[in-house]
């Protein structure tokens, strides 16, 4: 079985998608955590007890960001808009924080 378990159709293209962009993209230390990030993300948003709009928006915003990473000759970063750190409850403020302390972490390593 996958690791990421009940994941199917058209979620499991978008992460083979975003793995691909990650192995052709990505240098190693960032290719590690985005790994790590989107396999966790992926299983939190496939359990049974997620509501199918909140599985829509997933997909919507991962969609996005795959659009983005093929769209860049390199990869940088973007700031997140008003409108979507709003929406972010306070234990998904801090893990965005703690995400932000180790990319910085590793790019002055």
């Amino acid at each position: 079985m996958s690791p990421l378990g009940p994941i199917v159709g058209e979620g499991r293209v978008l992460y083979r998608s975003i793995m691909r962009l990650h192995r052709t993209k990505l240098p190693g230390p960032m290719r590690s955590l985005g790994d790590a990030y989107v396999r966790r993300e992926f299983r939190l948003h496939y359990k049974p007890d997620v509501k199918v709009a909140h599985r829509q928006m997933f997909m919507r915003e991962w969609g996005s960001y795959v659009e983005t990473i093929s769209s860049q000759a390199s990869v940088v970063g973007k700031e997140m808009s008003e409108e979507q750190t709003g929406k972010l409850d306070v234990a998904q403020k801090k893990q965005l924080s703690d995400l932000e302390k180790t990319a910085k972490s590793l790019g002055s390593a």
